[in-house]
């Protein structure tokens, strides 16, 4: 069967994080991604995390299953050549400073007319509009100026506490798939090309959903302490063995559970537990008694306990955890893939699976370059006027 996106051809002009995760994530779901890159460096993503043997994690986890073309866009040479691919591509992806490609005239105004049925998405920092539209953004300073640092760290007046992998990056990115996939829906519908915005300080604002709007609603927002939950019922324990483990009572149904499979039957019933707004308020004191009780017995029979009593609840893992875990690879989220230069490759799978048109992790990220030749010869291009752009520093040979 056929892939969702397969037909669909996607000109990517994205770089770093948030962009390339989105186009990654289409994709992954069969559509064509020609990532265009400037010569000699090419995205600026490549050199970050560069291990000793060449290998880069943050480029081949957000470029995987892409095609690579070398233009040098500040060329009218190279500049035509994204003309020529313009009416035969379905979607154009950016993350430029706004303007960027305004200034080269290849920016929307101009593409929308060789292609009226195109979609043009636009990955900025801090949206279309307002006096910060035209500043450029990286992961953090969308973190920070949508409340999640403070956030994370424990509300206001505490000290500012990031996510290690770049949230509003990978949220940013998911968004822009989102964006471009009922943009596709809308043209198959109505028939229209139109304009995608999408920003990393949007996708923060709507991730936080209804920690921020309860602000909205209260004026308040709640000191907390980053390293332990106010509900114990919801919050993670150590076992005797030292390893971490979590519970998910949410629901009151699970409260006589747990408190069965701890043998605390005692605090069914008591006052200062025995209801969630009890558990809520005397948080501090109850964690204490069930860190107490749980601190009894190794991880593996507190969890087999919990799973007999159908109380949610796992492991918490660091990364050897996590890929070890058999869980993760059964169902595709780890998997193995052949790589040209780095044997016994692997890498992270895909979290959304379709029964009948499935996606798929294709191939790794390419090398810079690496289909220049094989795109320019679908545009019609033959050997001697490639070689003519390699000379004059529009595209790079290989």
């Amino acid at each position: 069967m056929p892939s969702p996106l397969e037909g669909i051809r996607i000109l990517d002009f994205t770089r770093y994080q948030n962009g390339p995760h989105g186009t990654q994530l289409l994709a992954d779901m069969g559509a064509e991604v020609l990532k265009v890159e400037l010569p000699g460096d090419g995205d600026p993503g490549r050199s970050v995390m560069r291990l000793p043997d060449g290998f880069s994690a943050y480029f081949e986890a957000l470029n995987r299953g892409k095609r690579s073309i070398t233009l040098e866009l500040r060329t009218e040479e190279g500049r035509e050549v994204i003309r020529k691919l313009v009416p035969k591509v379905d979607v154009v992806v950016e993350n430029f400073r706004p303007g960027v490609l305004d200034r080269l005239r290849i920016g929307y105004d101009e593409m929308a007319p060789l292609n009226p049925r195109l979609i043009y998405a636009v990955n900025s920092g801090f949206g279309p509009d307002g006096e910060w539209s035209s500043r450029g953004s990286f992961d953090h300073v969308a973190q920070g100026m949508s409340g999640a640092l403070v956030a994370q760290g424990g509300g206001p007046g505490a000290t500012p506490t990031s996510v290690a992998w770049g949230l509003a990056d990978q949220v940013g990115g998911m968004t822009l798939a989102y964006g471009v996939m009922t943009a596709l829906l809308a043209r198959e519908r109505f028939g229209v090309g139109q304009k995608v915005d999408v920003s990393q300080l949007g996708a923060m604002i709507s991730l936080q959903g209804f920690s921020l709007l309860t602000y909205l609603h209260t004026g308040k927002q709640e000191r907390r302490n980053p390293g332990a939950s106010r509900n114990a019922a919801f919050s993670w324990y150590q076992a005797s063995d030292g390893e971490w483990f979590t519970i998910a009572g949410l629901d009151p149904k699970f409260w006589p559970r747990i408190c069965r499979v701890m043998e605390r039957e005692d605090l069914i019933d008591d006052p200062r537990s025995a209801d969630p707004f009890a558990r809520f308020d005397n948080g501090a004191w109850l964690a204490g008694e069930l860190s107490a009780v749980f601190a009894t017995k190794p991880r593996e029979e507190w969890l087999a306990a919990l799973v007999e009593a159908e109380v949610p609840c796992g492991p918490v893992y660091d990364y050897a955890g996590v890929s070890a875990e058999p869980q993760h690879w059964q169902n595709g989220y780890l998997i193995d893939l052949d790589h040209p230069t780095f044997p016994g490759h692997r890498t992270i799978g895909m979290s959304v699976q379709l029964s009948e048109t499935p996606g798929g992790v294709r191939a790794p990220a390419p090398e810079l370059g690496q289909h220049t030749e094989e795109i320019l010869l679908e545009l019609g291009y033959d050997w001697p006027d490639i070689e003519q752009l390699h000379d004059k520093g529009v595209t790079a040979a290989r």
